[in-house]
């Protein structure tokens, strides 16, 4: 499943703020991560965000989250990365709910 998620947007916000705030490599390289890690969990970034923003307005633990879960399991399961890739990702994605008022580290 290839997907644009350029088209989303929650993705749009971030690319504008990562443009601003990372060299061009980085947002590249953060893009695709959230392309993997989208693939991967069978989500568009849209559904990941609403998902988050249900989570934190029930004030559920973040340990105890789906979405905290979700990139645990990724990191886990993925054999096909690094830990250097995988690091990257959970950075990316760190970034990307962050700057969606949908942080994982409350």
């Amino acid at each position: 499943m290839e997907m644009s998620i350029l088209e989303f947007a929650s993705t749009q916000g971030w690319r504008e703020r990562l443009v601003l705030e990372k060299p061009h490599m980085t947002m590249q390289n953060y893009l695709w991560a959230l392309r993997v890690f989208c693939e991967w969990a069978k989500k568009n970034p849209d559904e990941l965000m609403l998902e988050r923003q249900r989570e934190r307005s029930l004030k559920l633990e973040d340990l105890k989250t789906a979405s905290f879960k979700r990139i645990v399991e990724y990191q886990l399961e993925d054999r096909s990365k690094t830990k250097h890739t995988k690091a990257l990702i959970v950075k990316a994605l760190a970034s990307f709910y962050g700057n969606n008022n949908g942080s994982i580290y409350d």
